[in-house]
């Protein structure tokens, strides 16, 4: 997710960024990343200052100090959070399955479920990875590619049972299924008419059995 062509384009990111509701109420340390999120997604991360990010949580800038040496250590956190999470949630719900177009559809269901419980962390992880150090971007990256070989082997599970064409590689078939995915953060609206379940569900159908109810002579295995 993110650099490997999954990070929308900066034109059409203005467009999608809105206001979202106001940072939780609680301890400091237990809104700060919280916060930090809603803000570097609201807003940027670069034009977001540790004073706002102070004044937003209702606090001297020497307690914010206290929980964090410096910005970057927060945007650091939200991107290995977003990682970890969706990475555990995506493992937990696939192994429930043993068949292979049910772990597909469960994966489905576990990704979407985790990038929208938590829309601000995984929208600054996609859209402000770029942000950080090289050393930490490098091992965000890592975590990012671990999580797609993941996905790629899931795949690779339904080419081998039949469930999957497999005249396309896995990683092109990764690729377009987290951006299939990944996209319902910019315009998912919680109080919308779509449910996060039957949208899972419908993503899944397109995904594994496509949108045409025609399907072109000639096409197929190739």
């Amino acid at each position: 997710m993110g650099e490997r062509g999954l990070t929308p384009p900066d034109s059409k990111l203005a467009n999608r960024r809105r206001q979202v509701g106001n940072p939780p109420d609680g301890p400091v340390a237990t809104r700060l990343l919280s916060t930090a999120a809603h803000l570097f997604w609201r807003q940027g991360y670069t034009a977001t200052s540790t004073r706002q990010l102070s004044e937003t949580l209702g606090v001297q800038n020497a307690t914010l100090y206290h929980h964090v040496k410096k910005k970057e250590d927060l945007l650091f956190e939200i991107c290995r959070r977003a990682l970890t999470n969706v990475l555990a949630r995506a493992r937990a719900d696939v192994s429930e399955a043993d068949d292979p177009r049910e772990r597909v559809e469960r994966f489905i269901h576990g990704h979407l479920s985790a990038i929208l419980e938590d829309k601000d962390q995984h929208a600054t992880m996609l859209t402000e990875l770029r942000s950080l150090s090289v050393a930490r971007r490098r091992q965000v990256v890592s975590m990012r590619d671990e999580y797609q070989d993941f996905i790629e082997q899931l795949l690779q599970e339904g080419q081998l049972a039949g469930i999957i064409r497999s005249d396309i590689s896995t990683k092109v078939l990764t690729l377009g299924l987290l951006d299939l995915l990944n996209w319902a953060i910019f315009w998912f609206e919680e109080r919308g008419e779509l449910d996060v379940r039957a949208l899972a569900t419908d993503f899944a159908r397109i995904y594994l059995d496509g949108a045409s109810t025609h399907p072109r002579a000639g096409e197929g295995e190739r």
